[in-house]
């Protein structure tokens, strides 16, 4: 983060901020990385910042249910609460798989 995304984020009282952790399965950490890049204004390690966002990726695991191994990874969102629900909705909605 830039100093003055950093100074920005610390105005940001902690009733100002919605923090939320995703147990997401399934979907591999390059697709989630690949997508926050195009959107963060910085990114420092694993997490990846824009105005009134920040988001922290878990590193890759595998999950075993019963037989079956999926690719699991933890993602945090920190987001001013104003932002929240669309912030949420935009980015499940490019996460949505199909099956059959």
């Amino acid at each position: 983060m830039t100093d003055s995304e950093e100074k920005e984020w610390e105005l940001l009282s902690p009733d100002q901020v919605t923090v939320k952790t995703l147990y997401m399965r399934g979907i591999p950490r390059w697709e989630y990385e690949r997508y926050l890049s195009a959107k963060a204004t910085s990114v420092q390690g694993d997490t990846y910042a824009g105005a009134g966002w920040q988001v922290t990726l878990s590193e890759e695991r595998q999950e075993s249910l019963g037989v079956c191994s999926l690719v699991a990874v933890d993602v945090t969102l920190a987001v001013a609460k104003d932002q929240f629900d669309d912030f949420l909705r935009t980015f499940r909605k490019n996460f949505l798989r199909g099956g059959g």
